[in-house]
């Protein structure tokens, strides 16, 4: 069964442009080295939505065990690392409570 895991987040002030610009030129390794049962479906602006989240990261999760992308992305090649760690340094940790996870199952047809 495949999960959707979603994760909304919040910018450091000052460095949306700069995020914007990383992602481009980074999107495509996200999808290349993500870790293993994980597979990268693409970071989102809100267009519409119930929480004020700056962006929302998507991945599907395809494994029959309970998700933990931490240790997922610890035990990833250490190029997914590296991605990891640039990404991260635009997240703002002061909004980390207001960060959201959702994790979504599909409806068996």
């Amino acid at each position: 069964m495949a999960l959707f895991y979603d994760w909304g987040f919040y910018i450091r002030a000052g460095r949306d442009e700069e995020f914007r610009a990383w992602l481009a030129e980074h999107d495509e390794q996200l999808l290349e080295f993500a870790p293993k049962h994980y597979q990268y479906l693409g970071t989102y602006r809100p267009l519409a939505a119930s929480d004020p989240c700056d962006y929302h990261q998507l991945w599907r999760y395809a494994a029959d065990r309970t998700p933990d992308f931490r240790v997922a992305a610890a035990d990833a090649d250490g190029a997914f690392t590296k991605l990891a760690q640039e990404y991260l340094s635009f997240v703002d940790p002061s909004r980390e409570h207001d960060e959201t996870f959702n994790l979504y199952g599909e409806v068996p047809a």
